[in-house]
């Protein structure tokens, strides 16, 4: 039986404050016929959910089958759980179920083996030798053709709206991608420059990229952000708003924080750069208010001896919200907030300024050996250049030298078959948890862990 459809008729109480007591309605059950019930409004909601289902010969399904020792033991042992049938163990051809199934593949050790598998497949996948011979040589070429070509579309691209650099390497697209993006903003250059309302765009920088941004021109740092999942109207309707006007207040706000920024490192002793999360706006108040503590407060470094060791390290400016107090970093550079004052500053730089050195001296340490030791390679395997590759996952040059000396140190018979595979190659090397592969550029990129 279903409900057919409700009445309309109601019992109204006598009461104001329970204007309705009772509902009527129709049931019609499956011999066509009609049946009316009744659910009484005042009631329990369990009363009432226990009324409808009465009306229409609802059956609640069975409660869930508890598991057995058994299967709780084998489900932990595994790590995995599995679906548990309610009735029976067959279904209705009087074949096993595919638990059962399941369980017999456990047992039987096909599970470890298709893991085992796996793990080789893994290690196939970071040896050298393997990935050389079964590699194809054209996709190689076809990557570099690529990234001659999308090198070549910005060119023309930057040319014709004389930006001063086209940059759509954070979007993490493909060279043949990228090149039929930086078309399309060429063709929009042709057919609508006449209704741009300057005739360059110098010094303009022009990104691409997939965020959404509030002002898609920054008159702070010199940047005409453009979405290209935006359509072409919306790119000229950004491109359109840019006037000789917008270049002069860069220009000028150009000018006001080289003043500033020469201003503050002159004041702290160290080079200041803008970090990532800190905004250009952000990043140019924070310089204006620097500069005027530091000329209302004529006041002298503290602390010279400690401010002295760590010359060679660089102070980088990140969003309050990100830094809200000092610290130093694993390359030896100091991260303080845009909201500290020099004082802050100060105090950053005398509580680290002697483990900045060390970590600055470090550092410069193993890029010079691990710069000795892709000069090495580059020689030994006639290769074009060795890289570090500066995408996530990161990879040091301590790690770089490691994959390096491990290269060097292989028997000359593997070495021979590598050097032919690899002659007039990049190679580029990566963090853990990749495997060798071809980069977009077409460079071979290899784990520092490779075999």
């Amino acid at each position: 039986a279903f409900v057919k459809y409700f009445s309309r008729s109601l019992h109204r109480s006598e009461s104001p404050l329970k204007p309705y007591q009772s509902h009527q309605f129709l049931v019609e059950l499956k011999n066509g016929e009609f049946q009316k019930n009744s659910i009484q409004l005042n009631s329990s909601p369990h009363n009432i959910l226990e009324s409808m289902a009465s009306s229409i010969d609802f059956t609640p399904p069975p409660p869930p089958v508890a598991e057995t020792a058994e299967s709780l033991q084998r489900n932990n042992y595994h790590g995995t759980g599995s679906f548990q049938r309610a009735v029976d163990s067959k279904d209705v051809f009087g074949n096993a179920s595919r638990n059962d199934v399941d369980h017999l593949i456990w047992t039987a050790g096909w599970g470890a083996h298709a893991l085992n598998r796996r793990q080789r497949q893994q290690k196939l996948d970071k040896n050298l030798l393997h990935f050389l011979r079964n590699m194809n040589p054209n996709e190689i070429k076809e990557r570099k053709l690529n990234r001659i070509g999308a090198s070549a579309a910005a060119l023309v691209a930057r040319r014709a709206f004389q930006f001063s650099a086209v940059d759509g390497t954070g979007l993490g697209w493909s060279s043949e991608s990228l090149k039929i993006c930086l078309d399309r903003l060429t063709s929009l250059y042709d057919e609508h420059k006449s209704k741009f309302r300057t005739d360059n765009f110098y010094p303009f920088r022009l990104v691409l990229s997939s965020d959404e941004f509030n002002l898609k021109i920054d008159l702070y740092g010199g940047v005409i952000m453009l979405n290209p999942a935006a359509t072409s109207l919306q790119w000229l309707d950004t491109l359109a708003s840019v006037t000789d006007d917008s270049k002069r207040v860069l220009k000028h706000n150009r000018q006001i924080l080289e003043r500033n920024l020469a201003t503050v490192e002159d004041a702290l002793g160290v080079k200041v750069k803008k970090g990532y999360s800190c905004g250009s706006r952000e990043y140019h108040h924070c310089m204006e208010r620097l500069a005027n503590e530091q000329s209302a407060v004529d006041s002298e470094r503290s602390d010279e001896s400690s401010l002295s060791v760590a010359l060679n390290a660089t102070v980088v400016i990140e969003t309050e919200q990100a830094c809200r107090r000092g610290k130093l970093r694993n390359d030896g550079n100091f991260e303080v907030g845009a909201g500290m004052g020099l004082h802050q500053i100060r105090t950053v730089f005398n509580r680290y300024a002697n483990r900045s050195s060390e970590l600055i001296l470090e550092q410069k340490k193993e890029r010079d050996e691990s710069e000795a030791f892709a000069d090495r390679a580059t020689y030994e395997f006639g290769l074009q250049r060795v890289y570090k590759v500066s995408t996530a996952p990161m990879v040091s040059y301590e790690e770089m030298s490691q994959a390096l000396v491990h290269l060097l140190n292989k028997d000359e018979a593997e070495k021979s078959a590598i050097r032919n595979l690899l002659v007039g190659q990049t190679v580029g090397i990566t963090g853990r948890g990749q495997t060798c592969h071809v980069a977009d550029d077409g460079s071979v990129v290899v784990p520092y862990n490779f075999s």
